[in-house]
């Protein structure tokens, strides 16, 4: 789904140098635009890829031209109503004036601009016809993050009623596997015991995280970093194992935080699944920080975790964008709001959040440094 930099305009413009007129004037405002020779032409360039707005001049809309525009705009979802800008001719209402808008009226969403026109008030008014497009974009896709949202939270509440149930039998059989040490065994047979317990281990953490992750999500408590960051490593060990990334920890003494663990605990499994997902390789390589610090500004004493990838890294553009909603790296694998929420997270703690990330050959990858103050129930100032 495009995002309001990308839209771009239909222009049909016939008459004499309109078209490349036009088109240079958006271009020197930064709006990309289309000439194409007739409404039959822009009509099937809006089936192909989404448009911004179509700037269509009075001489191209003869009653075939809206018969087939007028249905090609029947064909658009719900929710999209694309603009259209009319170049008129301007003067007094005639008869022929008013039929030309009688014949108009079944293209909906039209904004008529007489002629002559000048550039500033022709680029105001695309620019304000992709504004109120991209606003649309934006609510199709709020709507779909809330559906998506409202699943994952069903998954959610099955995956901890799931864990929940199978506490009871995990039990059993770390008693049953108690018992066995007891009785006399073979070499052989207390390394295949050893095995089952540590990976029945594991099963239990990981089922106790899942009901973690849901019920600490809006409770305050103590919690330390290093022990948030390990849990979480716990929580993609069974992926971390199949491949060839090699997780490094550095933990200095850090103080407990009173903060929401589980909420900290959603912001670290975001940051290390994507750092995962940037450093699938041979030779990939995660680096997990947590130390004492004290904010440069503010000398606040707080707690500075780093999460630090060896992947392919981001160029600038994707950078700037990357904690909005609904920006990704990962195309139709990601929705876009994890480090959106993230940072939100982050910023109810009263702490702050920064990235750094090369795309150059060798050195490539990203480092995401999180500081979170001690103090981060009573301060009011936000750490920048």
């Amino acid at each position: 789904m495009p995002t309001g930099d990308s839209l771009r305009v239909l222009l049909v413009a016939p008459t004499g140098r309109d078209a490349e007129l036009i088109h240079k004037a958006l271009r020197a405002a930064f709006i990309e635009s289309e000439a194409l020779q007739n409404v039959t032409c822009a009509v099937a360039a809006m089936r192909v890829q989404p448009m911004g707005a179509l700037l269509i001049e009075e001489e191209a809309l003869g009653n075939d031209a809206i018969a087939v525009l007028t249905e090609a705009l029947k064909e658009q979802p719900e929710w999209s109503d694309p603009p259209i800008l009319i170049l008129t001719t301007g003067g007094e209402s005639t008869r022929h004036s008013r039929l030309r808008q009688e014949q108009r009226l079944p293209l909906g969403n039209t904004v008529l601009l007489e002629r002559p026109i000048r550039v500033p008030t022709l680029v105001s008014c695309v620019k304000a016809a992709l504004l109120e497009r991209s606003r649309q974009y934006d609510r199709k896709r709020a709507e779909e993050t809330l559906r998506e949202n409202e699943k994952l939270a069903l998954v959610g509440r099955m995956a901890s009623s799931i864990a929940h149930e199978i506490n009871n039998p995990l039990e059993a059989i770390t008693n049953l596997l108690f018992l066995l040490e007891s009785t006399p065994l073979n070499e052989q047979q207390h390394r295949f015991l050893d095995a089952a317990q540590s990976e029945l281990a594991r099963v239990s953490h990981i089922a106790a995280q899942t009901l973690t992750f849901n019920r600490q999500r809006n409770v305050r408590g103590e919690a330390c970093i290093s022990a948030l960051l390990d849990s979480v490593v716990m929580l993609y060990q069974g992926r971390l194992s199949g491949s060839e990334i090699v997780i490094e920890r550095r933990y200095r003494n850090t103080a407990p935080l009173t903060c929401y663990p589980g909420e900290l605990r959603q912001v670290f499994a975001n940051l290390v699944g994507n750092a995962f997902d940037a450093t699938r390789r041979q030779g990939g390589r995660i680096l997990l920080r947590a130390r004492p610090a004290t904010h440069p500004r503010t000398c606040q004493p707080g707690v500075r975790a780093t999460i630090a990838d060896n992947g392919q890294g981001m160029g600038s553009k994707i950078k700037s964008h990357l904690f909005e909603a609904f920006a990704s790296t990962k195309g139709s694998n990601g929705n876009g709001l994890g480090l959106w929420v993230s940072k939100g997270i982050i910023e109810k703690h009263h702490g702050s959040i920064r990235l750094r990330s090369s795309t150059m050959p060798g050195p490539s990858g990203t480092v995401f440094s999180i500081f979170i103050p001690l103090d981060n129930d009573e301060s009011r100032e936000i750490a920048a």
